[in-house]
This record gives C-alpha cells, structure tokens and sequence, in this order.
C-alpha cells in the first residue's frame, strides 16, 4: 500500500501534465469562438473564411513556427475607421496545438516597421527566437520591463512610444504583442482575447498612438 499509492499520484500528476496542453487548445478555440460570435452580433462583424493563413500580411510571430498552420472563426468589421480582421490562429508543435487570437488592421498610411512584444516569441531547442534589429528602449522603465521593443527607425518609434503612448498602450484591458509594417498592423495574444470589447480596446491603444491624430 505505501508504494500504490505514491504511485496513483505519479500517474494523476502525469495525466494532468499530459492534457494541459490539449486543455489550453480546447480553451483557445472555445474563445475564438466566442469572440466572433460577439463581434458579429453587437459590433456588426461579418463573417470571412476566404480570409486564411496565405493572406496574413504580416512576417514574424506568432507564424514563425509550427506545422498545420491555419485560422479559424475570421471575422471582419470597422473600428475608428480602419478595416479589422479577427481570428483564430493555431499550429501544431511537438504533438501539441497551439492557439493564438490575432487581428490585422489596415492602416490608411504606412508606418516604418514597430513591434513591441509583451512576452517572447515562442522558441525552443530547434525554433530559434525570431529577435529584429533594432532594439530599443521607450524610457519608461515600468513598461520597457514589461515588453521588448524593435524599430526599423528608432526616433520615429520613441515618437510613438512616448510618454503619452506609453500610457496609452498600457490601458489597454489585456496585455498583447502587436507589429506595424508599412500600412499593415498585426496584434496577437496566447490563447485570445477575452471579449470583444478587450480586442477592440487593444486594437484602439494601438491605432491611437500610430494615428495620434485620431486618438
């Protein structure tokens, strides 16, 4: 008896660590779900499955790895203007799913190449973290602690993350990781957005600080 059960425990523990990861996919999808459905009955969202994985406009994370790379539940409307897409992204790695929510904005002038990023990109011993050139510090110590941030030109990007845009992306109601390049902007989030009025919220931090005059 004093070695079963130790034993059952190992087995219960291993069991949990096993379906975590499929918990965490099932949890992701169900929110992507969720969230189209929201942004389509009270923000006037139509639905657009022509748009998948060979129209993302944007190079980088979260699409630097994986195999069955494809988006679910797409969805597309207009926020201040500006024409948004939202999805479901996941791929698979090592045997396991992985979920991101995603949104592409069209921006109605080009912006030199931003990416600030609230956590790594996803590496491990055979995916190499993609790092751009360009590392640079915004000045807010709270919030270069918090989020790793790249810039083709620097001084535009601390006229963006100034003081005031600092702020602004900070009151954001969830943390993400978002990268503008020419006019297309993408922002992505492990496992999604809560609600659509999370995403909206983020997407308009964002806009606000690339588009001060419209903020």
């Amino acid at each position: 008896m004093d070695v079963v059960v130790p034993l059952v425990f190992f087995l219960a523990l291993v069991s949990l660590v096993l379906a975590a990861p499929r918990l965490d996919a099932f949890r992701g999808r169900r929110r992507a779900g969720a969230l189209a459905g929201d942004l389509m009955t009270h923000h006037g969202f139509k639905s657009r499955p022509e748009f998948t994985v060979s129209r993302l406009p944007v190079a980088g994370p979260p699409c630097h790895y994986g195999a069955a790379q494809r988006l679910t539940d797409q969805v597309g409307g207009v926020v201040g203007g500006l024409p948004l897409t939202s999805a479901g992204y996941s791929c698979r790695y090592n045997g396991a799913t992985h979920v991101y929510g995603i949104a592409v904005v069209s921006l109605p002038t080009p912006v030199d190449g931003i990416e600030v990023r609230h956590e790594r990109a996803f590496h491990s011993v055979l995916v190499v973290e993609p790092v751009p050139e360009g590392r640079i510090s915004s000045g807010e110590t709270e919030f270069d602690r918090r989020h790793q941030s790249y810039a083709a030109d620097p001084e535009q990007a601390r006229r963006v993350l100034s003081a005031q845009g600092v702020r602004e992306l900070s009151s954001a109601p969830e943390p993400f990781s978002w990268r503008v390049d020419g006019t297309d902007l993408l922002l992505w989030r492990p496992g999604g957005w809560d609600s659509a009025d999370s995403l909206l919220g983020c997407v308009r931090a964002v806009t606000s600080v690339l588009r001060p005059e419209n903020g």
